[in-house]
């Protein structure tokens, strides 16, 4: 079988999809990948060969998180997708099967149409699942409307990613002289988060497979500075806090909450600084702040978490079976937050915005003192590391060839 992957996305978005890259390759399979560029020694060390979404300054949308500059990287972005939709066409030449989730849907239809490919859709989101029981990842304020809001809530989120991903699918499709109809979508849905957290349901139409989270393997290369290890191990209460890619209005601000509530609740924390959502330096010893490390051997070294809730940082918190407190900016990050708390894992969520060095004191104590919120996400925990998760998908791409 040869799969190509697009995962045009930021950490937690393309994590995900070279854990299902790594187990594809493992088990003999031909992997292609396109992502950005920053990922490629991840995706070329395991044996994937990688083709460069380039053209994107990461470290200038850090620097320059205003609303104009922003619109200005979009713009800008709009430019890439032609060559991205070229190079990735070239590269995938000869594969069987092209998949992607929302971040890279945009190239993968058009791709997929120009080469007489399917396409398998993989989110990490429920997206294309609607249900009375849930509410759509885009509208999660619905579901205070019973059953059909949380139907309706789903009509709003397919709106809202089709016009996302309308004008870089059709900048694709003309870069490729691609009609507008649609590639042969498969009718099946991978999804890339458990159903005991969002329990998606299969239809006529489509079947729905929660394989559970696609985490890298645990022997996959971590480089991890010897000083944060010693810090871990000087204490077992330790909490993790950071914010991904997210940028706020005010990041030395939002970093200075964070060290008063640490300071406060008398805890030890690691600050994941990311793309400068959290700008600042240690201001206590009890405090180590570093770029970013990776999720799956942080958050198991940890009494707690702290992040915006994007769906593979959320994964990665509950697959480690602790506590874990979300301060959503946007997109699918409140749904996350929703779903995690009705589990009973964790304190409610409140945005980014209204978060004070009380609120965050409160969840910090919370979590931590918290037997029986303590005791759930660890059985969580135990249930989740228990799923195919990204063998699951290869099974299912298997079976889908061989068919």
């Amino acid at each position: 079988m040869d799969v190509t992957i697009i995962a045009n996305d930021t950490r937690g978005g393309v994590e995900p999809y070279l854990a299902l890259g790594i187990e594809a390759a493992k088990r003999g399979h031909e992997v292609r990948a396109a992502a950005p560029d920053d990922y490629a020694t991840a995706f070329t060390q395991a044996g994937i060969r990688f083709i460069p979404l380039s053209g994107v300054d990461r470290e200038a949308i850090s620097a320059h998180a205003d609303r104009s500059s922003l619109r200005e990287m979009g713009r800008h972005v709009e430019g890439l997708v032609p060559v991205w939709a070229r190079d990735v066409r070239d590269a995938a030449e000869g594969t069987d099967l092209i998949m992607a989730g929302i971040g890279g849907m945009g190239l993968a239809r058009p791709v997929a149409a120009a080469l007489q490919v399917p396409l398998l859709r993989a989110h990490l989101q429920p997206l294309d699942a609607p249900s009375r029981d849930y509410p759509g990842p885009l509208a999660p304020r619905f579901d205070r409307l019973g059953p059909p809001g949380r139907r309706l809530s789903h009509v709003v989120t397919r709106v809202g990613t089709t016009a996302l991903l309308a004008g870089p699918e059709r900048v694709a499709r003309r870069a490729l002289g691609v009609a507008t109809t649609p590639p042969v979508v498969l009718p099946s849905i991978v999804y890339g988060f458990s159903a005991s957290v969002v329990p998606v349901a299969s239809d006529r139409a489509t079947r729905r497979i929660a394989t559970g989270w696609w985490a890298l393997p645990g022997d996959a290369a971590v480089d991890i500075p010897p000083e944060l290890a010693s810090f871990l191990d000087e204490s077992s209460q330790v909490v993790s806090i950071g914010f991904g890619s997210m940028l706020g209005p005010a990041p030395e601000r939002l970093f200075d909450t964070v060290a008063r509530a640490v300071t406060a609740v008398g805890v030890r924390a690691v600050m994941l600084t990311g793309w400068g959502g959290l700008a600042g330096t240690s201001p206590t010893p009890d405090i180590r702040a570093v770029t970013a490390v990776p999720h799956g051997w942080l958050f198991p070294r940890v009494a707690a978490t702290v992040h915006h809730g994007g769906a593979g940082t959320t994964g990665a918190s509950l697959r480690a079976g602790v506590p874990t407190f979300i301060a959503p900016f946007g997109a699918d990050q409140p749904f996350w937050g929703s779903r995690t708390h009705r589990l009973g894992v964790s304190p409610a969520p409140v945005p980014q915005s209204r978060l004070t060095v009380d609120v965050l004191s409160r969840a910090l104590d919370r979590m931590l003192r918290d037997g029986v919120m303590r005791e759930r996400a660890a059985a969580l925990g135990d249930t989740l590391r228990r799923e195919p998760g990204a063998a699951g998908v290869v099974d299912h791409l298997e079976s889908v060839v061989a068919g």
